[in-house]
């Protein structure tokens, strides 16, 4: 009889050490296209030139999916170069600058200098840039910024840029 107890306890053990396999909880199912990446992305610096601009120069940028804050931070600088002096930066040398989403470049383009932005600096030699721009979900946002040359004006205007996109405060 002790025998036999002890073989159904034994198979009682054996019974709850193979059926208690032990499952992690499970997590909270979201969305996709709800989540917000919240690793720590490192800083883009895209644009970091020196260019002509006649007319305007136009430059495109992408923020990545699930980018939760992006800035956009930088400087430009307008100028003349003179040969065997300094260059010149004064209001002789103003552009304007332009951050534009896809549809308000195609109509910037067709409108040829017309439109609209979400952010824009008129007749400027030397500015700062800070602009917080929208939160992204599954797909990266496309935006531009465009450098345009005052109407009228004759020849080449350089600017010196230094642009970075960052993530959180």
């Amino acid at each position: 009889m002790q025998a036999k107890k002890v073989a159904r306890f034994s198979a009682l053990l054996t019974l709850l050490l193979v059926g208690c396999k032990r499952t992690p909880p499970r997590k909270e199912e979201l969305s996709p296209l709800d989540r917000a990446d919240t690793k720590r992305v490192a800083p883009i610096h895209f644009l970091h030139k020196t260019f002509a601009v006649k007319k305007y120069v136009p430059f495109e940028f992408e923020v990545p999916p699930h980018a939760a804050i992006p800035r956009l931070h930088g400087t430009f600088k307008s100028f003349i170069r003179r040969p065997g002096e300094d260059d010149l930066s004064d209001e002789s040398t103003d552009v304007d600058f332009n951050l534009m989403d896809p549809d308000q470049y195609r109509d910037f383009v067709q409108s040829r200098g017309g439109g609209t932005a979400l952010h824009s600096v008129e007749a400027t030699h030397d500015h700062e840039v800070e602009f917080l721009l929208s939160p992204t979900k599954e797909n990266p946002d496309k935006y531009y910024i465009v450098f345009s040359n005052s109407p009228g004006r004759a020849g080449l205007i350089y600017v010196r840029t230094d642009f970075t996109l960052s993530f959180g405060y």
